[in-house]
């Protein structure tokens, strides 16, 4: 996480404020379709978040790699992720 360290931990600290504030509406009772409708914003935030680390993790960590011919280790990394969906 090189490049963009800080970009990540900033976008952290938002999705963090976002749940804070789901865990308000929850505790207020509010209106069911608004508390799902910022569940979606968080876990599309957290998609974008996703697509940072990877695209950071692929410029330097694979490439690191492919360099080191730890190709097998890429394709471990890589497949695994799709253990999580």
């Amino acid at each position: 996480m090189t490049d963009n360290k800080d970009n990540i931990l900033h976008r952290l600290k938002i999705i963090k404020g976002h749940i804070i504030g789901v865990e308000k509406m929850v505790e207020n009772d509010s209106y069911c379709i608004e508390v799902v409708h910022q569940s979606l914003a968080i876990q599309k935030a957290l998609k974008k978040l996703d697509a940072l680390i990877m695209k950071d993790h692929i410029k330097h960590c694979v490439v690191d790699q492919a360099k080191k011919g730890d190709t097998e280790k890429i394709t471990e990394e890589l497949l695994k992720i799709y253990e999580y969906k």
